[in-house]
């Protein structure tokens, strides 16, 4: 439903709308495989059936096509938090099942989705971002900005309850942030299937509590 005010959108923006998403719809079906970043836009255009001009229309190069696709799929994640029932109370259990759902949530939609997955790890290079456009580039900050305060609100709260310790909330999510890409990065490369640990699930659960543990155990190390 259009919200009040606002202008039905004409016939040739929904057209416009419906192709660009037929693109990366093509694109991310093509970017599969290890040697991703071969593919071309020739390639793109003749898996969208759009002819390659038609693709310079909506995207000036291939990397505002991988910029597009990991927007979205930031898009989605938070979409997906916004599920988690999250009452701004200050019992420890409920902070802390809270993260774990969290991290649940984060794996399963990686898991899921590694194509748009590994695009958006590739997208959170620091070169990548110089290279866009400022409109793309200002849309990552966005979405950064919208990720610090949904998740640093959480551990904050966790600081304030003395479960977590008192230190700079970015610290504390630069651990779980690299902690979570290590895992991910394990599981892509087949690292799990060559230990004891070949069940994924318990893999998951494994590293969910070992990011819980660590926060936790950071506040016990601040005691001593």
């Amino acid at each position: 439903m259009l919200k009040e005010g606002t202008a039905e959108p004409s016939r040739k923006q929904v057209e416009f709308a419906k192709r660009e998403r037929d693109i990366l719809k093509a694109a991310v079906s093509l970017l599969e495989g290890p040697r991703w970043e071969t593919v071309t836009v020739e390639q793109i255009s003749k898996k969208a059936e759009i002819g390659k001009g038609t693709i310079y229309k909506h995207f000036t190069c291939k990397e505002e096509i991988y910029a597009n696709i990991a927007t979205d799929f930031f898009k989605r994640i938070l979409g997906a938090y916004d599920v988690i029932d999250f009452a701004p109370k200050t019992e420890s259990k409920v902070i802390l099942d809270f993260i774990q759902q969290l991290i649940r949530i984060t794996f399963e939609l990686f898991l899921n989705n590694p194509v748009e997955a590994k695009i958006s790890f590739y997208c959170k290079r620091a070169d990548f971002r110089e290279r866009l456009t400022d409109d793309l580039r200002q849309q990552f900050e966005v979405l950064d900005i919208q990720f610090e305060v949904y998740i640093g609100t959480i551990l904050q709260k966790g600081i304030e309850i003395e479960i977590f310790p008192n230190m700079p909330v970015e610290h504390l999510m630069m651990g779980l942030e690299a902690t979570f890409d290590g895992a991910v990065g394990m599981i892509w490369n087949g690292d799990i299937n060559c230990s004891s640990m070949t069940d994924q699930e318990t893999y998951i659960q494994m590293i969910s509590d070992f990011m819980i543990a660590g926060l936790i155990g950071l506040k016990n190390k601040e005691k001593e």
